[in-house]
């Protein structure tokens, strides 16, 4: 019996923020039910050779918790009729402006054990900037409601790199992090333009974003949260594993506009319109060992631990110490990885420059 992560796309927000180029929009009730009800027959009429255990969930978006009450639970309802379902772990995204108690007592009560909640930032002023529609004090409340509600597993998304930004403003936001008790985990994430979003031409100070992360990097650390993937950070026993799913190439359906999925080797992809999704259309693509290879290379060395040699090894039947000598050495030799223990990882003060060093593997 196969375990898989299930992924779960919701498109849907409030309003777009200045940096966005995920596939969400706003759409009211009607459209909202119409598409949840596709969904469920997306998940309904999902088809493969043996049986599956949903042992992750994890719904994005968009913002989840924009969705009407009572429109996680029917999802949740479909997932448990079509597959034998015991998750470990289930996440919902979630907005400040969006979350309330009724919704989180919903959440609860159909099994939801994890809250990831967007603040980006505690100023109230690069909010505004960044076309957010909350403010810090809905933040607080949220965190509350979370609380109150019976939620100890709370994720908070913060941004760094944003305009006007500066470091104080990144430390004067975990700060306020670190505080609250439910607060478990941290993801900090860079502002990357893109390409038709109000902000695709604002120029990124890459250096300060990087002077950031250190910044917030150190006081996450000396605080009990401990980094395990580039962009994450976790008290003990809180890492996000659905996440881990993806870095390690484990096996994840996706299901709803614009998810893709990972099932043996093939990477399956939905369209980014609503006509195409409900017209059932999706790309498949069977991955050569060779792209598979470079996958688990990029994804695993974001992570703390690294590489594990004996699972590589194991999942293409070669030796990767020989296969990759060349650059082996050549990094070994400059003092930016560590091999033990059969793993093979980028000393932590180097995962700044992690890139630099992934390519070296494919050059």
């Amino acid at each position: 019996m196969k375990k898989v992560g299930i992924y779960v796309h919701i498109p849907f927000c409030r309003s777009k923020c200045a940096y966005c180029a995920f596939n969400s929009f706003y759409a009211d009730i009607d459209v909202q039910k119409q598409y949840i009800d596709y969904l469920k027959k997306e998940i309904q009429s999902f088809e493969y050779k043996d049986d599956i255990i949903a042992d992750t969930v994890y719904f994005g978006g968009g913002t989840p918790s924009f969705l009407y009450e009572g429109g996680i639970s029917e999802i949740i309802y479909a997932l448990k009729d079509r597959f034998n379902y015991f998750p470990r772990e289930v996440s919902i995204e979630c907005n400040p402006e969006s979350l309330t108690p009724s919704k989180l007592h919903e959440y609860k009560s159909s099994g939801i054990n994890r809250i990831s909640i967007g603040l980006q930032t505690a100023s109230d002023k690069l909010l505004k900037k960044a076309g957010r529609v909350h403010t810090l004090n809905d933040f607080l409340k949220s965190a509350r409601y979370c609380a109150d509600a019976g939620f100890d597993n709370v994720n908070c998304d913060i941004m760094l790199g944003l305009p006007e930004q500066i470091i104080d403003d990144v430390i004067d936001t975990l700060k306020i992090l670190i505080i609250l008790p439910v607060i478990k985990h941290v993801s900090m994430y860079g502002l990357k333009t893109e390409k038709n979003t109000p902000w695709q031409n604002i120029k990124v100070d890459e250096d300060l974003s990087a002077d950031m992360y250190d910044a917030a990097y150190e006081l996450l650390l000396n605080n009990g949260f401990c980094r395990y993937e580039i962009s994450n950070f976790a008290k003990a026993g809180y890492e996000c594993a659905h996440n881990i799913k993806y870095w390690t190439r484990q096996d994840y359906i996706g299901f709803g506009l614009s998810a893709h999925s990972l099932i043996d080797n093939i990477r399956y992809a939905n369209p980014d319109s609503l006509k195409d999704y409900f017209e059932g259309k999706r790309e498949r693509m069977e991955l050569s060992q060779a792209q598979a290879e470079e996958e688990y290379i990029m994804l695993a060395l974001r992570m703390e631990d690294g590489i594990s040699i004996i699972d590589f090894n194991k999942q293409f039947n070669m030796d990767f110490i020989k296969k990759y000598a060349k650059p082996i050495q050549k990094l070994e030799k400059l003092g930016v990885i560590q091999l033990s223990d059969n793993r093979l990882k980028i000393k932590p003060q180097f995962m700044g420059v992690m890139n630099s060093i992934i390519v070296e593997f494919f050059n």
